[in-house]
Formats: structure tokens, C-alpha cells, sequence
């Protein structure tokens, strides 16, 4: 068991944590937060709901309603994935064209995948409906259902970041609910309005050409580059990482723990090591077990082959999972380059493998209460 604890160095109080709904009107909801930062006066901000979109959680897997050229289908909410793309079998069962010339490659754990596109007449996230749409087409066309690459089960595709990173993230997983926010006026102030005890964490400012949620994670004092990526299923740490924090495959406290897959096809060996301490911006979870494993595969390598420039993956040395957000009340807030985040209780980390399990929602702890990890 481990636990996670608050530094206690937000001196600003409970002052500039107040928050309280005005209205609802329609889709649009504006919710005005009150914030200070030391002496400063306080700021009026709004942050506009854009939409709310319905979660569903088939195991680690945060799957959200969309309608593609009329038909219901469910998409993975991916940060992870820089462009949001639809499976090759799926798009042929909906009667969408395949375009074979390449538009370009994407890599992951398992590898480097050639990729093609389709068009869809019409797409609809929530309340908007966009027309002739380009999606990418993933997977290999020969690839069959049990394809370690095919994400299976009502995953028709996967949400990325082209669409996401245009909106503040409020994961409120515990129940079942994805908030995009379009925040005015909110540079100074505290936006975790469900939580005067919210902790933060600094991310790095959203690059277009590889708009992934990037943060600084210490691992046993070390720092390691970090991806929030809801489409990892479990957080993993990558084996360089890993070696740095003081643990190898060949550890005593490691154990074998299978093999993982990603975009490519090709499967990674993890491990599952404890470690002394993994610190979160705000939060530190003690002798916490994480997996490790090389997560760019031969990614990298086939990369260099081709001459490609890397989308981000091969600087990536640990992946924040959806493990992560199911345990905590998040929100991404690009619009601050800043993470807030309560924990709900349970385990931080999971390292069991969950896919075909529906998890259920977890419960807050009491005000004040530490929070246990693992």
C-alpha cells in the first residue's frame, strides 16, 4: 500500500479556491470563478461549457457517443493520439471509401504504422456536426479481429488530440462524464471549482505540430517526461526511466508481467516494479507499483529508417494512463498550461490487467483524508 499526500505549499488558502454556478442556458453553461493570487484583487473568469459528452468505461477505456454519417458509434478518447482516426475494419462495415496513398505514419508501443484516410459526409461529437471529414484509417488492411492491434469490443475509433487539445479537459470519470471547456478570463484564477483542496501540476505549453499533454513526473528524484494519455489503458514507465529511478528487469522487487501492445502490431515484454516515490506536481504516491516496458518498440528505429520526424512518442519516457484519470477528478487546463486533480480513492497505479472489466466508479475519500494508492 502506498499513499499519496498534498505538500501543503499553496499558500494562497481556501480564499481563492471559491467557485459558484450562475447559469445554464442551453448547451452553453458559464460557470464564474472568483480567483486570487497572493495580494491581487479578484478576477472575474468564465469558463464556458462547450459541450458535455456521456463516458462509458469498458475496463481502462473511456469510450464516448459520436454519429458518423448517421450511424451511433463510440470512440476512445485518446490524448494520447495526435489525430483522431477511425479502424480500417470499422470504416469498411460503415461503407466509407479507403484511400490508399499514405498520409503518413504513426508510432506507439509495437511499432510504426503506415497510415491512409477516409472521408465522412458527416461527423457528430455532442452538439456539433461537422461535414466531409478526413479520418485516418488505422490498422493493417489484412489485420483480423483478434489483431493485437485492433482495438476491439465498441471501439470504432479513437478521439485525439486535433479535436481535444482545442478545449480545457474536465474528467469527472467517477461519473461517467467528459467537460470540454472554452475558458475567458482565466489566466490567474483557480479553476478547480468541485474542490477547494485540488492539487496542480505545471504542463508544458501546447506544441501544434504534437499537441500531447506533457508534464514532469519525479520518479524516486528523478525526472521523467511524461504523457497524460487516457488511451493507455495503465500507466507505464519506459525501461530508460525505469534504470534511472534504480530499477531493471533484473531487479529482486521486479516481477514479469506479460507483454503490452500499442499502435503496432508488434508486442513489448513489462515489467512491474515498486518504487520509493512518484511525485505528480502536487502529489506523491509512496512504494507505488508501476509497470515498465520499452515503449517505443522499434519505433524509433523504423523511423530513422524512413527519415521521419518523430510526433512525440520517442521523447516520451513515461505514459500517465487512463488508471490515472479513473482514480482522480481531472481537469487538463491548456488554457493555464496547469493540471488540477482530486483524488477519489483507490489505487493510483493499476497494474492488473483490466481490459475486458468494467470498473466501477470510485468513491471520494473524506476531507482530509490520506489517500492510498496501491
Amino acid at each position: 500500500m502506498g499513499t499519496g499526500m498534498r505538500n501543503g505549499n499553496d499558500g494562497a488558502g481556501t480564499a481563492r479556491r471559491q467557485a459558484r454556478m450562475l447559469a445554464a442556458h442551453g448547451v452553453m453553461t458559464a460557470l464564474l470563478i472568483m480567483g486570487w493570487t497572493g495580494a491581487r484583487a479578484a478576477e472575474t473568469c468564465q469558463m464556458i461549457k462547450a459541450d458535455s459528452l456521456p463516458v462509458k468505461m469498458v475496463g481502462n477505456q473511456p469510450l464516448v457517443p459520436l454519429q458518423i454519417n448517421g450511424h451511433p458509434v463510440r470512440f476512445l478518447v485518446d490524448t494520447g493520439a495526435y489525430r483522431s482516426a477511425i479502424q480500417r475494419n470499422k470504416a469498411k462495415e460503415l461503407g466509407l471509401p479507403a484511400f490508399t496513398n499514405t498520409v503518413g505514419y504513426m508510432s506507439g508501443v509495437g511499432g510504426l504504422s503506415e497510415i491512409h484516410s477516409t472521408q465522412v459526409q458527416s461527423l457528430t461529437l455532442g452538439q456539433q456536426t461537422a461535414h466531409d471529414v478526413h479520418l485516418v484509417l488505422m490498422g493493417d488492411k489484412d489485420a483480423k479481429e483478434d489483431d493485437p492491434s485492433v482495438l476491439g469490443g465498441d471501439i470504432v475509433g479513437i478521439l485525439g488530440e486535433d479535436v481535444l487539445s482545442k478545449f480545457d479537459l474536465e474528467f469527472d470519470l467517477a461519473h461517467d462524464v467528459l467537460n470540454l471547456y472554452q475558458p475567458r478570463g482565466c489566466q490567474n484564477a483557480f479553476l478547480a471549482f468541485w474542490s477547494e483542496a485540488a492539487l496542480m501540476a505545471e504542463i508544458e505549453p501546447l506544441d501544434y505540430d504534437s499537441p500531447h499533454i506533457v508534464l514532469s513526473v519525479e520518479i524516486n528524484g528523478q525526472k521523467v517526461r511524461t504523457h497524460l494519455d487516457s488511451g493507455a489503458t495503465h500507466s507505464v514507465l519506459a525501461m530508460a526511466a525505469a534504470a534511472r529511478a534504480g530499477l531493471t528487469p533484473d531487479s529482486p522487487s521486479t516481477k514479469l508481467a506479460g507483454t503490452s501492445h500499442g499502435i503496432g502490431s508488434k508486442a513489448v515484454t513489462t515489467w512491474i516494479g515498486t518504487f520509493d516515490s512518484i511525485t505528480i506536481g502536487e502529489e506523491t504516491v509512496r512504494h507505488a507499483k508501476l509497470a515498465f516496458s520499452d515503449l517505443q518498440g522499434d519505433a524509433g528505429e523504423e523511423a530513422q529508417k524512413k527519415g521521419l520526424v518523430s510526433n512525440g512518442r520517442a521523447k516520451t519516457e513515461m505514459l500517465l494512463g487512463a488508471d490515472f484519470l479513473m482514480a482522480h477528478h481531472v481537469l487538463v487546463a491548456r488554457s493555464q498550461n496547469r493540471l488540477y486533480f482530486t483524488h477519489n480513492g483507490g489505487p493510483i497505479f493499476n497494474v492488473t490487467n483490466r481490459k475486458t472489466e468494467t470498473a466501477p466508479p470510485p468513491q471520494p475519500p473524506a476531507s482530509g483524508q490520506l489517500q492510498t494508492a496501491q
